[in-house]
């Protein structure tokens, strides 16, 4: 022990009750650049009291004399006029219950602190770049208050796995004619949200220029200019990435619905019950533009009362439950069958609660997107 203590990057002193030194190890010449000797079998309070670690270790000795507990703490201590951080166990050394001494073990944890201090200002940055983020993407992805100007029995189920998403809701409204879409793009996170952003800014100016396209023609357009925008000449390496999407167009003067869908359904209840409209198994992007087929149109005559429900993945592939399986699409079948009748608020509300209890301690498996409108 002797040994050990005599050769240990530590400093290890041991301290009377009556506030002696009796031991300290070479490593205080390094710290302090005094000689054990200069502090062996004297009183802290005579003699050695203007060195700093001198009064460390007076304070604890008087704690631990208070305590009769080991103490840890970590205390700042200039020597050698350079700020050093200690991380200081003092322990009591006892006989018959009576206190005899004190070993303290102070351990140069400066390197560490300044390291934490670091990735702690890294963090913060990002984390502030990262929310910045968040402003942006919100200010350009529309929210409940916003669809709902496009319909009032509309709503917007929107749950990020992180701060920032790869889903995202869209819509664009004419006189008589809208646009709705739920996206979902490669990822999650600070990758999907920029992939969001830019399929958002590219749905954007084809639809505006294309109003009288079909949802299909729209989807055929909005793959080739996705991967021409993510995979130009300068960049060598191909981007694969891409996303999925159902889009809708209501045309409420002739009271008609089209629909697209690249990998997504769309599912919708009207008078004869729950019916669905399978997306293509194809999404946009990926690299190469998709010149061997074109997306499928769908066309539907639609009433007043017609709820439709469109959605990305992260709700029905969510692990959970008593068996800690998928949520699956049934059981969003069902939720819109047994809440049909119901206000947009009152079915918004029962899908987020049906989401939570399935979900309950297991961690978001990917980004939740759920868009809700009745004609």
């Amino acid at each position: 022990m002797q040994a050990l203590s005599e050769n240990s990057p530590d400093i290890i002193s041991r301290i009377s009750a009556e506030e002696v030194v009796a031991y300290v190890n070479p490593a205080i010449e390094e710290f302090c650049g005094a000689k054990p000797s200069y502090f062996i079998n004297k009183n802290l309070d005579n003699g050695i009291v203007e060195v700093p670690i001198a009064q460390s270790w007076k304070r604890l000795v008087r704690e631990v004399k208070i305590t009769k507990t080991k103490i840890c703490k970590e205390e700042s201590i200039v020597l050698n006029n350079i700020e050093k951080i200690l991380q200081i166990n003092a322990i009591p050394e006892l006989e018959d219950e009576v206190l005899k001494s004190v070993l303290i073990i102070s351990h140069d944890i400066t390197e560490i602190k300044r390291i934490e201090s670091e990735i702690k200002e890294k963090n913060k940055k990002i984390s502030e770049s990262i929310n910045y983020s968040k402003r942006i993407q919100g200010s350009i992805i529309p929210d409940n208050a916003l669809i709902q100007k496009f319909n009032k029995n509309a709503f917007i189920l929107f749950k990020p796995k992180d701060v920032v998403s790869g889903d995202f809701p869209w819509y664009y409204k004419n006189d008589s004619i809208s646009f709705i879409a739920a996206a979902d793009c490669t990822g999650h996170g600070v990758p999907g949200a920029m992939l969001s952003i830019v399929g958002s800014f590219i749905l954007n100016d084809i639809v505006r220029n294309n109003e009288n396209k079909s949802p299909a023609e729209l989807l055929d357009m909005l793959d080739e200019r996705f991967n021409k925008s993510l995979n130009t000449e300068q960049n060598q390496a191909k981007i694969k990435d891409g996303m999925d999407i159902g889009l809708c167009k209501i045309d409420y003067k002739n009271m008609t619905l089209e629909y697209a869908g690249a990998h997504r359904p769309l599912l919708y209840m009207d008078k004869q019950g729950l019916k669905e409209i399978k997306g293509d198994k194809w999404a946009i992007g990926g690299g190469t533009y998709k010149n061997q087929t074109n997306f499928n149109n769908h066309q539907i005559k639609i009433e007043k009362g017609d709820a439709f429900y469109l959605f990305s993945d992260g709700f029905p592939d969510q692990f959970g439950g008593p068996e800690n399986k998928k949520f699956g699409i049934q059981r969003i079948r069902d939720i819109i069958e047994q809440q049909n009748d119901n206000d947009p608020f009152e079915i918004h509300k029962q899908f987020m609660n049906k989401f939570e209890e399935w979900k309950k301690f297991e961690k978001q498996m990917d980004d939740v997107l759920l868009i809700g409108f009745k004609i």
